[in-house]
Parts: C-alpha cells; structure tokens; sequence
C-alpha cells in the first residue's frame, strides 16, 4: 500500500504528464530506495547510485537514478541529486521483431478469427506509435488521417497511413467509442494490457519473448521506413524524436547482421 507521500509523487508525476509505465517505474525506485535507507539524502543517494551499479547494467541503474533525482526535487532537496550515469550510445537496435515474426503473428491472429487484436498489431507496426500514444488512438482520427496529443512535453502527431485506413474500416464501421482500441468498458486502455495481449499472442503463436512488446513493433516501424525511403530527418519526425541523433541507431545494422556481413566480407 501506498503511504500519503508516495501518493502525492504518483500526482506529482502525473501532473507533469509522464507515462503510466515511467510513474510506475519512479513509484517502485523510490520504495526500493526507501525500504533500504529510510530517508533520503546525499550519502544515501550517493550509496544508492553505487549500489545500482553494481546490481544492474548501466541503462537500469541510470533510469533508477534519474527517478529518485525527480523524488529529489519533489521533497524540495535537489541538492540530494546525484551525477546521471553516463550510457555508451549502442551500436545497433536490438530485440526487434522480424517480418517473418510480424506476419506470423498476424496469420495466427487472422486463423484464430482474432480482428482486434490483428488490428491492434497492424497499427502498432505501421504508425510507429508509442504504446503510451497508440492507447490514445481515436476514431477521428481515420477521418483526418493522423491524431495529435499532448506526450513528452509537446504537442505529437501520430499519422496513420491511408491504406491501413482503408483496409481497417470494416472493423471500425459501426463501433460506438472515442478510442480505436478501447478495454472491455469501453474505455481507454492500459499500457499494461496492450504489452500483455503481445506477450500472450506471441507465446501462443511462436514467437520469440525477446521481442514479444509493444516497442517492438516501433522499432520494426522505424526499420522498415528507411529501407523504402532514406530520408532521416523525415523518420525522426515522424517518429516524435527530438534529435536525428536518436533516430540514427536505425541506420545502424543489428549485431547479427554486422556479423554475418563481416564473415561474408571476409571470405577471401
């Protein structure tokens, strides 16, 4: 159970509008933090940092840094903070589900007469959406062709391409609703649910858990855009990304593939 205080940083962050998934995550950080130390201060978040860093890869332990600095600010002691953990930028994007693993999963779905959850994978993959911005999805938007929300402090524009459009309206035609993916009640769905319908259809369909999350389908988005259109600069707008820089790691090929281009090269 959540004590008073944890309950008034869950608001606070929800106030900045951060994802459910990162308030989830900041609320789990600061009551591992708390069960271990009890208060928070500088020699604490100092032993904290160190303590992360030799239980978790650096990416895991800096996210559970960065959540106890913004706990920092809340109580009013930001110079509790303590340095971000500096992360090696990858050299590849790993973890991304394959076309052959895409249309597999789809054919299962459409065997198993499942439309939603079809429809649920289709617009995963070809809109490039965020989950946290893919539960926002509404009908209005197959009127207008893209919807724009509020996400990571500016206004977004999540397009959705006319012929998934046109392919999909047979579904939607007659669904009472805001959203194009409503839970059960009809109402907007969770990040949660969407990441648990993926693990359950790829379990069931074969398909690897490695990449069985809704970022996959992102991250496959990304992919399949460059290999038929090279412009960058239009990816990462499309994509919401603040920086080229970002959107970069798509150019770059994943290990497996830099391996086997390497043993080919090198056959002489």
């Amino acid at each position: 159970m959540e004590t008073g205080k944890i309950r008034e940083f869950r608001l606070y962050l929800m106030d900045l509008e951060r994802s459910e998934n990162t308030v989830n995550n900041y609320i789990r950080t600061v009551d591992i933090f708390l069960k271990r130390y009890g208060e928070v201060d500088k020699p604490n978040m100092i032993d904290f940092k160190k303590w992360q860093l030799e239980k978790w890869k650096p990416k895991t332990a800096h996210a559970r840094v960065v959540a106890m600095n913004q706990y920092c600010h809340f109580i009013g002691h930001p110079e509790y903070c303590v340095k971000g953990i500096k992360i090696h930028g990858s050299a590849s994007v790993e973890n991304v589900i394959t076309l052959e693993e895409y249309h597999r999963l789809l054919e299962g779905l459409v065997k198993d007469k499942n439309e939603r959850g079809y429809w649920m994978v289709k617009f995963l993959a070809k809109t490039g959406a965020r989950v946290s911005e893919f539960i926002r999805l509404t009908k209005d938007s197959l009127g207008t062709g893209y919807c724009e929300m509020w996400t990571k402090g500016k206004i977004r524009r999540v397009y959705i391409p006319r012929v998934l459009i046109e392919e999909s309206m047979g579904y939607f035609s007659g669904r009472d609703g805001e959203y194009l993916f409503p839970n059960r009640f009809g109402e907007q769905m969770t990040e949660r649910g969407v990441a648990q319908n993926i693990k359950n259809w790829a379990k069931k369909y074969g398909i690897r858990d490695e990449v069985a999350h809704p970022h996959s389908f992102r991250h496959l988005f990304a992919i399949e855009f460059l290999r038929h259109n090279p412009n960058i600069a239009l990816l990462a707008d499309l994509m919401g990304h603040s920086s080229v820089n970002t959107t970069s790691i798509y150019l770059k090929l994943s290990r497996e593939e830099q391996m086997k281009q390497f043993n080919e090269a090198s056959n002489w």
